[in-house]
């Protein structure tokens, strides 16, 4: 084991060293390691006569080569240097680059083919194959025959629209949620713009951007649907009670309109007396909307009576046995 140590330090103090290195390492009990101490002193003249920066990274370099002046160029194409002698050629080659990259197509391009699409459109091409055939089977065994589910989206359109997270509470933009549920989409819009709740504004910008989003989707699937109007109105009865007339059949309706609790935005400090504090958390919620046309609404006023009139009228007193009868109270 060697000690590494200032010579000064093995010293005892007061005396004056004038002995040997070899003498010293004799009188010492422990070997002392052979590691010198590195001074450094400072200097005015410390760089006198030292070539600048720019002559040292242009001294090991032979730019007669054309391997190293091209390298050289390439590694100062993107960096700006004032006074350069070669900025002719720089600013020409990167001209010439963009105009190469402009023309051609880069030739490390992997084409598309379905051989290398196969592992993301198809990663299991075995349960696909099964899919399909379980499909066609479930086709031939209904003739064609399409279900109600499938009819009602075939002919009807919904959309549901979500907002992000609003800077606001669930009770708060719930008030709101019930205001606007069971309106058409331009009844709502009305009602936000006149409300003076701060998430009412928040709420108006999303109801117009589902209102275009369904307007853009408008026809698809549903034949000729602009222009469609009933030649008289028809009066029909909502599931909540209330009587509305129906002219065209393609507006579109706010059927459900619920929100959604987010994570806390952040937390604050309630600062309260003799010391105490409390913390407000700052609350997200979100807005979501089904939109669907009045269409469905007459549909299911239909359904309604229908299924009252298979109901028959109500008797009073049906011809049934009567059970259960005792000489004492049940209850």
């Amino acid at each position: 084991m060697s000690l590494r140590l200032a010579s000064r330090r093995l010293l005892p103090s007061g005396s004056q060293f004038s002995a040997s290195p070899s003498t010293l390492t004799n009188s010492l009990p422990i070997s002392i390691g052979t590691t010198a101490q590195k001074r450094s002193k400072w200097s005015l003249f410390k760089n006198w006569g030292k070539k600048p920066e720019k002559e040292d990274a242009l001294a090991g370099l032979d730019l007669d080569d054309p391997k190293i002046r091209q390298q050289f160029l390439d590694r100062n194409m993107n960096g700006k240097i004032e006074n350069n002698i070669f900025q002719d050629e720089i600013e020409t080659a990167v001209v010439k680059d963009t105009r190469d990259s402009a023309r051609k197509k880069p030739e490390n391009l992997e084409q598309k083919t379905r051989e290398n699409m196969a592992m993301v459109v198809d990663p299991d091409p075995l349960g696909r194959i099964r899919w399909q055939r379980r499909k066609v089977i479930q086709m031939v065994r209904k003739n064609g025959r399409l279900t109600k589910e499938q009819r009602i989206k075939m002919t009807e359109r919904q959309l549901v629209h979500k907002s992000p997270f609003l800077a606001t509470s669930v009770k708060k933009l719930m008030m709101l949620s019930r205001q606007i549920s069971g309106k058409s989409v331009d009844d709502a819009i009305t009602q936000m713009t006149w409300s003076k709740k701060k998430m009412a504004a928040e709420i108006r910008y999303y109801l117009e951007e589902a209102r275009d989003l369904a307007i853009s989707h408008r026809g698809m699937g549903l034949g000729k649907v602009n222009g469609e109007l009933y030649e008289t109105p028809k009066k029909i009865q909502t599931s909540e009670g209330k009587w509305v007339e129906v002219v065209d059949p393609s507006r579109m309706y706010i059927a459900q309109s619920w929100v959604g609790r987010g994570k806390w935005r952040g937390k604050s400090i309630d600062p309260k007396g003799r010391g105490r504090m409390g913390l407000i958390q700052h609350p997200a919620t979100s807005l979501t909307i089904l939109l669907k046309e009045d269409r469905t609404r007459v549909r299911e006023h239909e359904e309604r009576k229908a299924k009252m009139a298979a109901k028959g009228p109500w008797i009073h007193l049906p011809n049934r046995s009567v059970h259960g009868q005792r000489p004492y109270y049940s209850w």
